[in-house]
């Protein structure tokens, strides 16, 4: 089936998380548990995605000794994460995601971060859908 949309940029995306690399895990737990994602991607100062966290690696850190105040972004982040560009197709965004067995990619606009496609994104976008019509799941 031909997806309606073309491109990743014709889509709104539907997390606009995303954390410094100095941000304490414990900004990032709470942001996670509010806004009901899984993950975010980390950004430095001139806004280049260079890591994701994911709840995985926040579980990590409270099996740890250290309390999540006391680590940042930077210390349990994934590092060079895969980025898409907003001008690459649907049908490029979900072999990305399902070859890397990822869930979630940021998307740069001169390797800049302007937002994050999920697979639930690509869904919703496939089907001609917006991606606001699912804000409540």
């Amino acid at each position: 089936m031909k997806p309606k949309f073309e491109t990743v940029g014709q889509i709104k995306w539907g997390n606009p998380l995303f954390a410094y690399e100095d941000t304490p895990a414990s900004n990032i737990v709470d942001d996670l548990l509010h806004s009901r994602w899984t993950g975010m991607p980390v950004i430095n100062r001139d806004e280049r995605v260079i890591g994701i966290v994911g709840e995985q690696d926040l579980l990590r850190v409270l099996r740890g000794k250290h309390a999540l105040e006391e680590i940042d972004a930077r210390e349990i982040m994934t590092r060079s994460p895969i980025v898409i560009t907003e001008e690459a197709t649907l049908e490029e965004a979900s072999k990305i995601m399902e070859d890397a067995h990822i869930h979630r990619l940021p998307v740069v606009r001169d390797g800049v971060l302007i937002g994050t496609v999920t697979r639930h994104d690509l869904l919703r976008a496939w089907l001609g859908m917006s991606v606001e019509e699912g804000a409540n799941y």
